[in-house]
């Protein structure tokens, strides 16, 4: 299924020191999903080299903070809610450490490269001489993954004698939306429709670039339309296709993410964190930490920080 050094549910099991909640292999043997549960209060770190394999994961119960290292680089720190997708890409080291409020279950699902090369040369959208390498959306919602990995979970909480024949089809599923969305051959014509937004669209890049650099000021619609060289119409129909959200409720997501960031840092105020992320003072910011997270600004950084 995967080399010995890979990251595979049993490496996984030896990692975390406990074995996954439930777990299938494919009928080809080729691919694997295990469903870990980690219970609240700690702080967990998975790591481990993924060689000839991609590891796609995604909590499906609850939501927990994720600091993840590639390589020994930190990528991104930020709050993974249910159905957000990460992936750890072929070749990577990766090492995860992710923390949560409440019992989260976690669904891993091990693709091995080889498939999905094969599927994108079956599909001539790659030259023989090109390589792919499929990019990590960074806790990133897209529905499209989202219905596969539920599939996923309902083909191990309910197995029959197709379930393992099913896994290798929802496989190939994944692969094939991770080429067409999340890979370095996503802007392909071969692989992106005409009329069809892209994730990678320059035009939602642009946008997303204006929303980052900007997430602490009250930014319209216009404003953004105008920083990509969009009509609002567009603007909007691009970001729900590009990302499964609209651009304000990116917006207000990427400041919660980011308030959750500065707030592993104890030396920045609570009211610094609220002004800087765009939040009209440390109250607002209060009642949105409290509604997402269970608790306030002060607790989840003393649980950080424990």
């Amino acid at each position: 299924m995967s080399s010995s050094t890979d990251l595979s549910p049993e490496h996984v099991h030896c990692n975390l020191g406990f074995p996954p909640e439930a777990g299938i292999t494919s009928q080809t043997g080729t691919v694997s999903a295990a469903l870990w549960q980690f219970e609240p209060g700690s702080t967990y770190e998975l790591q481990g080299p993924v060689s000839a394999l991609h590891v796609i994961s995604a909590p499906v119960k609850g939501r927990y903070h994720h600091t993840y290292f590639a390589d020994g680089h930190r990528k991104w720190s930020r709050m993974q809610p249910a159905f957000h997708m990460n992936l750890v890409s072929s070749g990577e080291h990766p090492r995860g450490l992710f923390t949560g409020t409440q019992r989260f279950t976690v669904l891993h699902i091990y693709l091995p490269h080889s498939i999905v090369e094969g599927l994108a040369r079956e599909c001539s959208a790659v030259a023989d001489s090109q390589s792919i390498t499929l990019i990590d959306p960074m806790c990133s919602y897209d529905p499209d993954v989202e219905a596969i990995c539920r599939q996923v979970v309902r083909e191990m909480a309910n197995p029959d004698r197709c379930a393992r024949v099913m896994l290798d089809a929802l496989a190939h599923a994944l692969a094939i939306r991770l080429l067409r969305a999340h890979s370095n051959i996503s802007r392909s014509s071969m692989l992106a429709p005409k009329g069809t937004a892209n994730p990678r669209d320059w035009r939602l890049r642009l946008a997303i670039d204006y929303l980052e650099a900007h997430v602490a000021e009250d930014v319209g619609l216009q404003e953004i339309a105008d920083a990509a060289g969009l009509s609002i119409t567009h603007l909007t129909t691009l970001f729900r296709d590009g990302t499964g959200e609209p651009p304000h409720r990116y917006l207000m997501r990427r400041r919660f993410e980011r308030a959750c960031e500065m707030l592993a840092n104890p030396c920045v105020s609570i009211s610094d964190v609220a002004h800087l992320c765009g939040f009209a003072n440390s109250g607002h910011l209060t009642t949105v930490v409290r509604k997402r997270l269970d608790m306030t600004p002060t607790e989840f950084r003393r649980n950080l920080l424990a």
